[in-house]
């Protein structure tokens, strides 16, 4: 991520407006959809980042996209970086006004990598477990890996658990080949 002084300036002013103005969450909400258009619209991206096309001309099609999808907040903000040709900070803007708010909050980002996709009630046993253990609230992403053949690999932040039975094979042959 591009902490540039741009980037936090302005995700830092977006949060603390939103922040009292008590529409933290719904922000909060936009930027996660508004980052998600950036990964996954090419078309997107390249209409934020064209330099060619007037700064009008992109507010309009911002009010065309957005129009009742997000909040005034959010759109006012979207206005703000394009008037101030800002908009190519956009994707790390969002990144980082996202991580800022998850750090402000005690959330911590965790991935567990599983060998088979976790069922809802797994999902919410390795959530409390979690939770009760290192005393952190966590936005869990889930990955999965056949490679690792069973058990899992769980990161949170730089900690890393891997109860994963690749690793237990690996360490078993280890101990084989050094005996």
């Amino acid at each position: 991520m591009n902490e540039s002084l741009i980037t936090v300036r302005y995700a830092k002013a977006l949060y603390d407006l939103a922040s009292e103005s008590k529409q933290l969450d719904v922000v909060v909400k936009d930027i996660e959809n508004i980052k998600l258009i950036l990964d996954e619209s090419e078309e997107f991206k390249q209409f934020i980042m064209n330099p060619i096309l007037k700064i009008s001309e992109k507010l309009r099609i911002i009010d065309v996209l957005f129009a009742g999808k997000l909040q005034k907040m959010s759109i006012q903000f979207l206005y703000l970086l394009i008037n101030n040709t800002r908009e190519m900070y956009l994707k790390d803007i969002c990144i980082y006004f996202l991580s800022y708010y998850k750090k402000n909050k005690g959330i911590y980002d965790a991935l567990i990598t599983t060998a088979i996709p976790l069922t809802e009630t797994h999902r919410k046993e390795i959530y409390a477990v979690i939770h009760k253990k290192f005393k952190v609230n966590i936005d869990l992403k889930e990955k999965v890996d056949p490679s690792i053949i069973g058990g899992f690999i769980l990161r949170i932040d730089d900690q890393q658990i891997n109860a994963s039975l690749s690793a237990q094979l690996n360490k078993i042959k280890r101990e084989l080949i050094h005996s």
